[in-house]
């Protein structure tokens, strides 16, 4: 059965909040870190977007943890749905 690619959109959302919150970051400090405006880190936390690729590099650039790393995140997590 193909899997919904919004969940993994979900799930990606999921490590970086689970991340963002072990460094002690806000929203607003990620998105300045992230280069993206505050809003956008809360719409996809919440679900409501799903980066790009761009963006979730950003995101990565921002957290310090390379883009891979957090693909893999997504992918053990979205497998264990």
């Amino acid at each position: 059965m193909r899997k919904n690619p919004f969940e993994f959109g979900k799930s990606f959302a999921a490590v970086v909040e689970k991340h963002r919150k072990k460094m002690r970051l806000s929203r607003t400090r990620l998105a300045e870190l992230a280069g993206l405006h505050q809003t956008y880190i809360g719409l996809m936390e919440s679900g409501q977007r799903s980066p790009n690729l761009g963006t979730a590099k950003a995101i990565a650039d921002g957290l310090k943890i390379p883009l891979h790393k957090l693909i893999r995140e997504t992918e053990g997590a979205s497998d264990a749905r």
